[in-house]
């Protein structure tokens, strides 16, 4: 959590008294660390590890997926279904040798 400005000078303020009034306690103290606690030691790296971290979760996600897409055997397709013999589609018998054919009448003449 950043200060605002007004607290800053405040801060700086208050810092700089103490150093006046007791030197050696202001010196004790600047050996803890930097002027602002919550800064990064290197502001850069902040911004990108939560996308790293995005894009890694992602990337495995999508691969697994892909696994899971290219191991899985498929689902058999239905088959055409063949007709059964039924004795609404049987088809006629070939006629014997011999016997005559009904067929279309043949015109006279």
């Amino acid at each position: 959590m950043s200060l605002r400005e007004h607290e800053r000078r405040i801060l700086a303020q208050i810092e700089k008294q103490l150093s006046e009034d007791a030197p050696e306690l202001a010196g004790r103290l600047e050996a803890f660390g930097t002027d602002d606690p919550d800064a990064p030691a290197d502001p850069g790296l902040r911004s990108w590890k939560p996308w790293v971290a995005c894009g890694l979760i992602a990337a495995v996600t999508a691969g697994l997926l892909v696994l899971l897409f290219v191991l899985t055997p498929s689902a058999p397709q239905p088959e055409d279904p063949r007709p059964t013999e039924t004795s609404q589609n049987t088809v006629p018998d070939p006629v014997p040798e011999g016997d005559a054919v009904d067929g279309p009448p043949e015109p006279a003449g």
